[in-house]
């Protein structure tokens, strides 16, 4: 016993000895007023020399996957996050993941905040797939522990969506393309899930089905984004889904051969129609049916919030001008009992469409609206100011760039933003673009900044109970410094 202490007191001499000399130095080159942070260095140089003995005994006595090594490993953890020593972090997370799955088994549901805490490390690494790995993990113990509870399955598989989104905006095309078919699946996945849960019919499914139904106006923008995004996009979807999304009424084709590298054959469009308009069609099919649901289940606000929706998919899929729709939902509305000065304000401006998640309830939606606005328009400004627009990628500059509600995927990027000023028509097209300022100043892509705004989907604003052009709407351009 005495040889082991006197072990334990050289190693922890020589251990120190590795900390003493860098936080000395330290000591020496700051200020008298900063000397209280090298001492907090050194007692958690010490905090952790103590722990790793604490660990080597409990090693020594009861193994390596005893649960009682849980409480120091988390410890030292929690040291080394205050230090910002992420990569030693990792390390012991991977080794306290052991222990806990050696105690509870591989598929416990107390390995979720353990994984969530490994993802959190990861991700100030920079360790993408890491991540994403981690979020099939959890749905996987999502699947096989709470496979009664369909909502938490779902928000395990939203999860990973709002991650692979994220992870687009970070990675070149290739990736960017192969995560959002990744994306699609998941999709797929979720609409079986929710319809073999609920029912198509269910009110239940409304909200996630409609999350569906915006997929597809994603991946419409994928097949007509620039910079060989398009290209990559349309070719994966042949080979995934054959052609029948893209055919065209008049059933014409043309080779692909010298444009994908292959010999499939992919229709040609009509005349102005984007790539892909078929799946514009099946949105909008699918919100149809979300509207029979709300109609049936829901009261006069829902079903006039709903209308506003189903307006928005007629417009973007261009089989009518949504005015009539809009113009209901505003009547609706107030017959409804919502202030009228509230609905006026909320009709009379253009919005970016289409929006990201149903509102059945108009305060939720306005709140919304005015969340985006307010950062950054005054009171005044705030009359036909639209906020702020962030673009998705450089290929896809005319697309919002999808946001969680969880701010953990919400990545930190190097933003670079113009405000501008521009015209809406009674079709909800921009026009006459002007930039008024830029961040930083000398930023030379005004041009395409404009042909980016004149293609953004606007909803028209309605006034006096009619669609209406509006001159010098103001909103700041937001993208990505790639």
């Amino acid at each position: 016993m005495f040889m082991r202490k006197n072990n334990k007191i050289v190693i922890i001499i020589s251990r120190l000895a590795l900390f003493v000399p860098l936080c000395f130095g330290g000591f020496l080159s700051h200020a008298a007023e900063d000397r209280p942070l090298i001492g907090s260095a050194l007692a958690n140089a010490e905090q952790l020399v103590a722990y790793q003995l604490q660990i080597e005994d409990l090693e020594f006595e009861f193994g390596p996957y005893h649960p009682s090594l849980i409480e120091p490993l988390e410890s030292m953890i929690a040291l080394l996050n205050e230090d910002e020593d992420y990569e030693r972090v990792a390390q012991l997370q991977s080794r306290q993941l052991q222990v806990m799955r050696t105690e509870l088994g591989f598929e416990h549901p107390d390995l979720v905040p353990l994984l969530q805490s490994i993802m959190t490390t990861q991700m100030a690494l920079g360790n993408w797939e890491e991540i994403s790995d981690q979020l099939e993990h959890i749905r996987h113990l999502r699947t096989t522990v709470d496979g009664e509870n369909t909502e938490i399955l779902l928000g395990a598989i939203q999860d990973q969506i709002d991650w692979l989104f994220s992870r687009i905006t970070i990675e070149d095309r290739r990736e960017q393309v192969r995560n959002f078919f990744k994306i699609r699946d998941l999709y797929e996945e979720l609409e079986d899930i929710v319809e073999d849960t609920y029912g198509e019919d269910s009110p239940e499914a409304s909200p996630w089905l409609y999350k569906v139904a915006h997929h597809e106006y994603h991946l419409v923008s994928f097949l007509n984004a620039s910079k060989g995004l398009g290209s990559e996009s349309v070719d994966r979807l042949i080979r995934r889904e054959g052609t029948f999304g893209l055919e065209s009424q008049n059933r014409s084709g043309l080779s692909s051969r010298s444009i994908f590298g292959n010999s499939s054959l992919i229709p040609i469009i009509d005349k102005g129609r984007p790539i892909g308009d078929g799946y514009l069609g099946d949105a909008y099919s699918m919100v149809n049916k979300i509207q029979d649901v709300v109609e049936e289940n829901s009261d006069l606000e829902a079903q006039a919030m709903m209308k506003i929706y189903r307006s928005d998919f007629q417009l973007l899929s261009d089989r009518g001008t949504g005015i009539r729709g809009y113009r209901e939902a505003r009547d609706m509305l107030l017959e409804s009992g919502i202030a009228e000065e509230e609905v006026h304000w909320f009709f009379g401006r253009p919005m970016v469409i289409p929006k990201e998640t149903l509102h059945l309830n108009f305060a939720d939606a306005l709140a919304e609206l005015r969340e985006r606005i307010e950062p950054i328009a005054s009171v005044k400004e705030q009359e036909m100011h639209l906020g702020i627009f962030t673009s998705w990628t450089e290929a896809l500059r005319s697309t919002p760039m999808p946001q969680s509600k969880n701010p953990f995927w919400q990545l930190d990027h190097p933003f670079k933003y113009a405000d501008i000023s521009f015209s809406v028509s009674s079709r909800g097209k921009a026009s006459s673009v002007d930039v008024l300022a830029t961040d930083p100043e000398e930023l030379d892509s005004k041009r395409s900044i404009s042909r980016s705004v004149r293609d953004i989907h606007f909803r028209p604003a309605i006034i006096d109970n009619k669609a209406r052009r509006v001159k010098d709407v103001r909103m700041r351009y937001q993208f990505v410094d790639e």
